[in-house]
């Protein structure tokens, strides 16, 4: 199926919505404009109803318009189909010719001098008409008896005209306020991909940016863009990258490690092989196969050793705080080490604390690092020498002489593959290693002192 557009979709969302705006306020105007049309429509019309009462005059008790050569007569001739009528509370009426096809209801006897609106159909055309009461002028022509004229009271009058020129005009009103949107809208879905696509150039240079990205370059990173709205993808993207480098480097680390450790294993297990072969030897046959387990033991404890470095690294060993006890395990790590401390003859001084010492750790993980603290020293220790192990506070401290090493060589403990003579036993430096990352994931502190007098103290900590 083809991927949909993003700029088509951008540009439609724009369309609608400005679509959705200009709707609203074409309505908006319209209605403003429909209003304030029509008020001022109004005040033109009670303008010229004002203008034509003002005209009316009472004589002889009959109602009749002015002078005809007066302004107002002048102007009421030029008005093109405009109606009135107006009657008097005393009977009096004066009708335009032609006189209007239709009256709203009883206006006259509604009529104030406030003055009142109303739209009339005659014959498919709409007349706006406004009625209101005024009194008109009295005629003074001498002998007229001037209470008979003053008996005539007020009158009302109804001014009507054609909404035709208002009609047209809010017409066109109307249709250019449908034009505009729509000649906004098409604008709109013209211009709006043009615009997106160059709004999201930025993405299209990550994207060319990313096919570089791969195992042919290694610690390769997306550049920073400059745009607000990438940097957080940008970023994310990049701590992605960098724990894929990390995963990567932990399994090339690994590999390494596994051949580094299992190498000297194997050729000892081969050449134990092919001299008994070549060379038979006469030994009992459980005698060899006891020292081919034991070679078979270290290569599993060596993997599973480099398997569980690999997991704290990562941070996905699974890891539980209890509360264990610290002689015990110190116990079960010194039987561990026995053997190679008789073989080596090194005594061991632990001097036990007066009750027993419990520690928040996980079981496992602190038993690794014993062992592997355990383990070093006994190995490396010269022979005929003491190990100590005492309780500092919230600290274990494991101390032999280390004649051979400097201050130079403590820096590189706990690296992997570190030894201070190359190919000599052991596991070179990944024991320490080990130990040093199972002590980061349990959060304790492990550091590693020569002093004047050679010796080389290792210093657990659990205190904050």
């Amino acid at each position: 199926m083809k991927p949909r557009s993003l700029a088509g979709r951008i540009a439609l969302l724009v369309g609608v919505a400005t679509m959705a705006i200009l709707g609203v306020a074409s309505v908006v105007m319209d209605q403003w404009v429909d209003a304030e049309m029509a008020q001022r429509f109004d005040s033109d019309l009670v303008s010229q109803a004002n203008a034509l009462s003002a005209l009316a005059t009472l004589e002889d008790g009959r109602l009749a318009l002015g002078d005809s050569d007066s302004p107002h007569a002048r102007w009421l001739s030029e008005i093109d189909e405009t109606v009135y009528a107006m009657r008097c509370s005393g009977g009096q009426s004066l009708l335009s010719d032609p006189a209007p096809a239709r009256y709203p209801e009883g206006w006259a006897e509604r009529a104030t001098a406030q003055p009142a609106y109303q739209d009339i159909r005659i014959d498919h055309r709409v007349l706006r008409a406004v009625w209101f009461r005024f009194q008109p002028e009295l005629s003074k022509e001498p002998g007229e008896d001037a209470s008979a004229a003053a008996g005539a009271g007020s009158c009302s009058i109804i001014f009507m005209q054609p909404r035709t020129k208002l009609d047209d005009i809010l017409e066109a009103i109307d249709g250019i306020l449908v034009f505009t949107p729509m000649l906004a809208l098409l604008a709109v879905l013209l211009i709006t991909p043009m615009l997106v696509r160059r709004g999201l150039k930025p993405l299209a240079l990550l994207g060319n940016e990313m096919r570089h990205i791969g195992p042919q370059a290694p610690g390769k990173r997306l550049p920073e863009t400059g745009t607000r709205e990438l940097e957080p993808l940008v970023g994310r993207f990049n701590g992605v990258l960098e724990r894929m480098d990390e995963g990567v480097n932990r399994e090339r680390q690994f590999a390494g490690a596994l051949a580094h450790e299992t190498r000297t294993r194997l050729a000892e297990l081969r050449v134990l092989v092919d001299v008994e072969r070549r060379y038979p030897s006469g030994r009992p046959i459980d005698g060899l196969l006891a020292e081919i387990g034991n070679i078979g033991g270290e290569l599993e404890s060596t993997v599973s050793g480099l398997l569980l470095l690999t997991r704290l690294d990562a941070g996905v060993e699974s890891m539980q705080r209890i509360e264990v006890d610290l002689d015990s395990v110190l116990e079960r790590q010194i039987e561990h080490v026995a053997p190679t401390l008789n073989r080596r003859g090194l005594r061991l001084d632990w001097q036990r604390l007066p009750v027993a010492g419990t520690v928040i750790a996980d079981p496992s993980l602190l038993a690794i690092v014993i062992g592997n603290l355990l383990g070093n020293a006994s190995t490396y220790a010269p022979e005929g020498s003491v190990i100590v192990i005492r309780h500092e506070g919230p600290s274990l401290i494991i101390s032999n002489a280390a004649p051979g090493l400097d201050s130079s060589d403590v820096s590189h403990f706990g690296q992997r593959f570190w030894s201070k003579h190359p190919g000599s036993e052991g596991h070179a430096g990944l024991g320490l290693a080990l130990a040093g990352a199972a002590a980061r994931a349990m959060d304790f502190q492990l550091a590693f002192q020569l002093d004047p007098s050679q010796q080389l103290r290792v210093v657990l900590g659990w205190g904050g």
